[in-house]
């Protein structure tokens, strides 16, 4: 996902690109950045279903909170959505959340700051007003997608607290090829050229409640493909997920930004 996002300096709100990107300050996003190898990526770390053309997508996580120790701003991304696994898939539909470091001031460490997004990739990432829409710590989140044509119903729920839909609409039919479950590091622009920026260090994010129309993660119809975030060349590897439980679920791990 080549997109430009904006991190919010505080409360966000507005639009921006990527998996993930609008008031993600300058950083983007893009879906999957071209894997390593089949199973490592620059940016996304978590499970991958193919084998078929999508039309749901469903997955429930609780909002990890976020080490903010050093100066720079750094983001990490959780998300459910369909496409941009395939080198020759360009387009990613999405919904989900941020845990994310501001960037600090002198020698002062950034401070954490959570929200709401949602995107059609390649068009601007979206970010939910957080006066309406807030995300904090330990919050439950369910998340679901559904796709007819090129219409997509989206809802993002936080338990007890406040239910977000909306029906969006993509220029074209897109694939659809994929259904993925992902934690993400949104990637940082700079005079037109995008890269993997910092990722949060939100220790451990756990996926439950996984499924699709198809099925789930372990349903033999499907191809399931575990993710791995890594540095070029998978010299370090930044994040990776957990073995699935019931095919319904897994955790991820950070390990290093």
């Amino acid at each position: 996902m080549l997109s430009c996002a904006l991190l919010p300096p505080a409360a966000p709100a507005g639009a921006s690109p990527g998996p993930g990107s609008t008031a993600r300050s300058d950083a983007a996003s893009d879906p999957g950045d071209v894997p390593t190898s089949p199973t490592d990526s620059l940016d996304w770390a978590g499970y991958v279903v193919s084998g078929r053309t999508f039309t749901s997508v469903a997955g429930d996580w609780t909002e990890p909170s976020v080490s903010c120790s050093g100066t720079k701003a750094a983001q990490s991304a959780f998300w459910i959505g369909f496409d941009g696994f395939a080198a020759s898939d360009p387009t990613v539909e999405q919904i989900g959340t941020d845990s994310d470091c501001t960037k600090g001031k002198k020698k002062a460490p950034g401070g954490p700051v959570f929200y709401a997004w949602y995107e059609l990739y390649p068009a601007a990432l979206v970010v939910l007003s957080p006066a309406s829409y807030p995300v904090s710590p330990g919050d439950h989140l369910s998340a679901s997608m559904h796709v007819s044509g090129a219409s997509y119903t989206v809802e993002l729920t936080d338990t007890d607290r406040w239910t977000y839909s909306n029906v969006l609409t993509t220029p074209t039919v897109e694939p659809n090829a994929s259904a993925e479950w992902i934690a993400e590091s949104p990637s940082v622009c700079s005079a037109g050229r995008c890269k993997p920026g910092p990722l949060a260090d939100f220790g451990s994010v756990d996926f439950t409640g996984i499924t699709t129309d198809a099925g789930t993660l372990t349903t033999p119809a499907l191809t399931s493909t575990a993710v791995t975030m890594t540095t070029k060349k998978a010299k370090e590897t930044l994040a990776v997920p957990g073995a699935p439980v019931d095919g319904t679920g897994f955790p991820v791990t950070w390990l290093a930004p």
